[in-house]
């Protein structure tokens, strides 16, 4: 499943923390998560969401909540 439809719970978690500016190591600990589990969330976001960058990403969950 793609787009933002398609992300988990948890998956969208992690793009909070991204769109918050946090790194990887900040969002592990904030999520009780290992940093692997972080970078795999973030490429299955990526994939979904069609994106390549955190900074792309970012200004995609900012749109996102613009328009809701």
């Amino acid at each position: 499943s793609f787009g933002w439809d398609g992300l988990t719970p948890t998956e969208r978690e992690v793009v909070s923390h991204v769109a918050e500016g946090r790194t990887n190591p900040q969002i592990a600990e904030a999520m009780f998560i290992s940093r692997e589990t972080v970078k795999t969330h973030l490429s299955h976001i990526f994939a979904k969401l069609d994106v390549s960058s955190r900074s792309e990403l970012a200004a995609a969950a900012v749109r996102r909540e613009a328009t809701r």
